[in-house]
């Protein structure tokens, strides 16, 4: 019941304000107004308040430092594709950063944690982490056939030989593109889309706009979109989509939907998805970049990692997950 609310009085307001586009989606919008209707939802309450808490104060640690104003936070149950929780932006209420934004739904630039989906490509492929590529800087031909593109790594080095089991863990940018290349941005764009990406339908033109820059993030993609991706290499390789809505009683308690568990399509083989977890969960494979102690290493806990920064940290990600849960993390 959205009519009348005091607005400083809704709680979860990204996550409310999502739910009534999905039921006037479904209803049209008339049904808001005059439906009366009884609505029980995915969301736990406790987790979206301690996690409302922690997007803002980590936001309010580095905005002083860094130039970083906003967060957006999502958690879903990797089984059911349940939304646990919804974070649209630090503050649903502050104008000076457009805060009623969802910024879980938006379109942003994913940086370098779309790699997972390039090396899950590649591992369906044939390749594995033990597979070799050779790290040193190379000239790919551009969109424009003139100028080439030369990605460069993130510290700017070349390590020569690296195993892809290293080449992930620590995001080197050169074997990230290279892969791309060998097995193709169609094939990754495909992937990426059968596994629940719908930014990246691979078309012609999408194909043509990205390129092998859609290995670093050249690709935009959702937050939602990604943890409901990613899921699928938590929870053995299958598709799930994101749940909201469980149930939606009228006015006299007469149940006019249920949300019904359907049997997930598999998307990628749970061989792939074991290769993805092992390594982004293996902190000895991110020493390159991230050294032996970094905020990734979760001691003995099971929990697969990657992050992805775009130039001048106006986007930057995180995605971790175990078997049941997975947390999609966006600042900038």
């Amino acid at each position: 019941q959205f009519k009348g609310v005091a607005a400083n009085r809704i709680k979860a307001p990204h996550f409310v304000m999502y739910v009534k586009q999905l039921l006037e989606e479904k209803y049209g919008a008339s049904i808001l107004e005059t439906g009366g209707l009884k609505v029980t939802t995915s969301l736990d309450w406790t987790l979206q308040q301690v996690a409302e808490s922690v997007v803002k104060e980590e936001i309010d640690k580095v905005s002083k430092t860094l130039s970083i104003s906003n967060g957006s936070s999502v958690v879903l149950s990797t089984k059911t594709g349940e939304i646990l929780s919804m974070v649209g932006s630090k503050d649903f209420f502050d104008k000076t950063i457009d805060g009623e934004v969802n910024v879980s739904t938006r379109l942003r630039q994913p940086g370098s944690s779309i790699k997972p989906l390039v090396y899950a490509t590649a591992f369906a492929k044939g390749y594995s982490p033990a597979s070799v590529l050779a790290d040193i800087v190379t000239e790919f031909p551009g969109k424009d056939e003139k100028t080439p593109y030369i990605p460069k790594n993130y510290d700017g080095k070349e390590h020569g030989l690296l195993h892809l089991r290293d080449a992930l863990g620590s995001s080197i940018n050169i074997p990230a593109v290279k892969l791309t290349a060998l097995v193709g941005v169609d094939s990754v764009l495909s992937q990426g889309f059968k596994m629940g990406l719908l930014s990246l339908e691979p078309t012609k033109e999408t194909i043509s706009r990205v390129g092998l820059s859609m290995a670093l993030g050249g690709a935009e993609v959702r937050l939602l979109d990604l943890a409901t991706a990613y899921s699928a290499f938590a929870n053995g390789g299958f598709r799930i989509n994101p749940v909201a809505i469980l149930k939606i009683e009228d006015g006299s308690g007469k149940v006019i939907f249920e949300n019904k568990t359907v049997k997930p399509d598999r998307v990628i083989d749970e061989k792939v998805a074991f290769l993805i977890n092992s390594v982004l969960s293996d902190n000895k494979a991110r020493l390159l970049t991230f050294g032996e102690n970094s905020y990734l290493n979760m001691g003995n806990k099971q929990i697969a990692v990657k992050t992805g920064t775009t130039n001048d940290l106006r986007d930057n990600w995180t995605v971790g997950w175990n078997r049941d849960y997975i947390v999609g993390v966006w600042v900038g």
